[in-house]
Order: structure tokens, then C-alpha cells, then sequence
């Protein structure tokens, strides 16, 4: 048997390899092996490889019934993209782009089994089989499904990156737009030159590489869409806080952290006793609540999520095991617990931090170097005369809504001026 070897072959050869390299690089590295929402795209990777590898084959062979197989799989593939990608941007699976894809899928197997939906033809001097008539058009069509999904999605992404990773999300859109717009637009001169269809496959392999190698090296950009977490807090069981954390700028008003102390006084013993997770909805946000043996810890996010209350459950446990001895002690002083961000890594490390949003953002310097309004600074050090206690709060001021310190400043001075009113009522009698 003379097989029919063509550049398309060699180049669809080529690109299945590549495939089935990136389907495994991506399984065994440990910043991505674990990463729910990265099992779908890579899923699809290893289906479009799949694809691509019979492809090659019906052409090599010269075989109608594996060019027929190839459509086939079209299917699985861009059911797994669409789906990973509606995963990855709203935490679950249904989008009007899933129910097209099967209304769209079933008509296209039925197709397939009809007469003369593949033919053997000489295209630019090399023998090829393309997929025709209706059979052909809906081939297309879900390949542009995927197409305009993945495109969505890097859009999405780079308009709502943070300013930590700016950089990696510009390069992830460009791997996005060369495998989805500079593919398509080979794809559809294909129609025109068959010649085309290697461009469009090797665009599509220019693609894949540097989506996969961004979110190898940020995987952070997977966790950008579905929710923004702004905040950790752990306190002891006397509402005294241990350590806190932030991701983001909140536009959640000041006054949700006294409310958590009291959202706890207020739970069910029956439900916190029993280490229970708790959803509470708040007017910008979520609140997830968990409660252990000595601590509670609180998360605020802008939506609840399977993941975080996971994340959740095994921060409070590890933060219980790694401070047991102190915490037995009833240690107030948080400093003892600065080592807990070692838990945040290990626990929060692909949420990106929203806090700084440029290059010359103040928390990118030492609290020594923070500027405050003149009225404003004055006000704290005549509140806060010690030198160490004023450059903290001088550094939390930029870590909370700018409405805080003003709203600060003017309930100490209205307390204030009541309780002077008091002693002198007192004094004078």
C-alpha cells in the first residue's frame, strides 16, 4: 500500500504530538495538576489531539470511515471547551453555547452516516478528503463555537486581570488570539486553498503553547473570573483577632468585620460546634464561616464557591495544627501568628491580589514612606501617640476603602467630644 504522505500529514502528525505532550506537561506539573477547572481545557486539548492524529491518519490511508471517526470527535471537543470555559468564568457547566453544541452534535453524527458526506478529491496536486456538503458547513460551525468561546474567555480575562499579573494575562490573550481568530481566518481561506489548513493548524499549535505555558507560569489566571476574595480573618473564640489577610480592595463597607463578631455570637451553637460551614450573605458579598475547636475564621468573597469553602475547611485545620500549643496558651498577640501566611500559600495561592493597581501604588512602599493628608495625619498621631501604633495604622489606612479613616476620625471626635461633655457634667456636680 503507497501511502499518501502530504504536508498536511506531516504537519497534523506534528501537531497531535504536541498535543499529547501538553496534555501530559500539564497533568504532572504541581502548580497545574490540581486545578479543577483546568481538567476540561485540558480535556479538550486531548481530544483536538485525538482529532487531529485520525485526521492525519484518513489522509495517509486515504480512509473515508476515519475521516467520518475525525468529524466524530469533533463533538467531545467542543463540548469540553465550551464547557471548561463556561466553568472557568461562572463556576459552572450550563451556557446557551452548551445546549447549541449538542442540538448542533446530534445532527451532525446523523450526517455522518449518510452518503457521500466525505469525498476523496486532488486539491493544489495532493490527494485530500474533505468533509461536504451540510455534513462539512457543521464541522465548521463547531469549530467556531470553540473558536468565539476561547476568544470570549481571553477577553474576559485580560480586561479583568489584576495588576500583578498584567503581564502574563497579555500573554495568555495572545496565545488565545492566535489560536482562535489567526486559526479561523486560515481556516475559512482553506475553503479557497486547501494549502491553508496547515497555516490553521499550525497557528492553532502556536496557540496552545503559549495558553499553556502562561497558566503554567500564572496559574492565577484561571481564578480571575468566577469571584474576587477580598479577605481572611481569624479570631480566637473571644472575638480577639490572631491574623487577617487581604486580596483585595473591598468596596464592602468598613463596618463587616464588627458584624462578622457578631454574626458569630449569633450562630446556632448546634451548627458551629460541629466544625460546620457557614454562607452568609452580606449587601456586596459572601461571608463563609468556619468555626474549629479554638478559632474562627472568616472569609469574605464576592460569591460563595465550592472551592473556597473547601479552602476554607483546610486553612482553619492547618492554622489549628500549626498554632495548637499557643493557642491552648489563649496567645493574643498576633505577631505570633504572622507565619500563618505560610498557610495562605499553601491554601489561597492561585487567588491574585487585587490590592496593588499600579506601579506606583502606596503599598508598594514601607509604611515610613506612606503620605496622608496633613488634616489626616494630624489627627492620627494626636489619637495615636505612640510612634509604632501610628506608622500601623498609617499602613492599614491604605488597605481599607477610602471612606474608613474619614468615618474613623469623626466617630473618635464625636465619642470624644460626649464623653468630655460627661466628665464635666460629673466634675460639676
Amino acid at each position: 500500500m503507497t501511502l499518501n504522505w502530504t504536508p498536511e500529514v506531516v504537519v497534523a502528525f506534528f501537531v497531535a504530538i504536541i498535543g499529547f505532550v501538553l496534555t501530559i506537561t500539564t497533568y504532572i506539573k504541581p502548580k497545574t495538576k490540581k486545578i479543577t477547572s483546568l481538567n476540561y481545557i485540558r480535556l479538550a486539548i486531548l481530544v483536538f489531539s485525538i482529532f487531529i492524529f485520525i485526521d492525519g491518519l484518513s489522509i495517509l490511508y486515504i480512509n473515508e470511515f476515519l475521516s467520518i471517526i475525525s468529524g466524530f470527535i469533533l463533538v467531545p471537543f467542543t463540548l469540553s471547551l465550551v464547557i471548561g470555559v463556561t466553568y472557568i468564568i461562572k463556576e459552572n457547566f450550563y451556557s446557551p453555547g452548551f445546549v447549541l453544541v449538542i442540538g448542533l452534535s446530534v445532527l451532525f453524527i446523523y450526517l455522518g452516516f449518510q452518503p457521500n458526506a466525505v469525498t476523496i478529491k486532488v486539491q493544489g496536486g495532493y490527494i485530500r478528503l474533505p468533509w461536504m456538503g451540510l455534513f462539512g458547513n457543521i464541522g465548521m460551525t463547531l469549530s467556531a463555537i470553540g473558536g468565539v468561546y476561547i476568544f470570549y474567555w481571553g477577553i474576559k480575562t485580560l480586561k479583568n486581570a489584576p495588576f500583578l499579573i498584567k503581564k502574563e494575562a497579555y500573554m495568555f490573550f495572545l496565545g488565545i488570539f492566535v489560536a482562535s481568530v489567526v486559526s479561523m481566518v486560515f481556516y475559512v481561506l482553506y475553503l479557497f486553498d486547501p494549502f491553508y489548513i496547515v497555516a490553521s493548524n499550525l497557528a492553532l499549535l502556536v496557540g496552545l503553547l503559549i495558553i499553556t505555558l502562561s497558566v503554567m507560569i500564572e496559574p492565577k489566571l484561571l481564578y480571575i473570573l468566577p469571584f474576587t476574595v477580598y479577605r481572611i480573618m481569624v479570631k480566637d473564640r473571644e472575638g480577639y483577632p490572631l491574623f487577617d489577610h487581604d486580596w483585595s480592595k473591598s468596596e464592602i463597607s468598613e463596618n463587616i468585620f464588627t458584624g462578622f463578631i457578631n454574626a458569630v455570637q449569633l450562630m446556632s451553637e448546634e451548627i458551629m460546634n460541629i466544625g460546620g460551614l457557614l454562607d452568609i450573605q452580606l449587601k456586596d458579598g459572601i461571608l463563609i464561616l468556619h468555626e474549629s475547636k479554638n478559632i474562627t475564621v472568616g472569609l469574605i468573597t464576592s460569591k460563595s464557591s465550592k472551592l473556597l469553602r473547601s479552602s476554607v475547611a483546610n486553612f482553619t485545620r492547618d492554622f489549628e495544627i500549626k498554632f495548637e500549643k499557643i493557642l491552648m496558651e489563649g496567645n493574643k498577640d498576633m505577631k505570633k501568628y504572622e507565619s500563618a501566611q505560610e498557610l495562605i500559600d499553601k491554601h489561597f495561592s492561585n487567588f491574585p491580589s487585587r490590592i496593588i493597581t499600579h506601579k506606583r501604588k502606596p503599598l508598594l512602599l514601607t509604611e515610613v514612606l506612606l503620605k496622608l493628608p496633613l488634616s489626616l495625619d494630624k489627627d492620627l498621631k494626636t489619637i495615636f501617640r505612640d510612634e509604632k501604633e501610628y506608622n500601623f495604622i498609617k499602613s492599614e489606612i491604605f488597605r481599607t476603602p477610602e471612606s474608613t479613616a474619614a468615618s474613623f476620625i469623626s466617630l473618635y471626635k464625636e465619642l470624644k467630644k460626649e464623653l468630655d461633655g460627661i466628665e464635666n457634667e460629673h466634675q460639676e456636680s
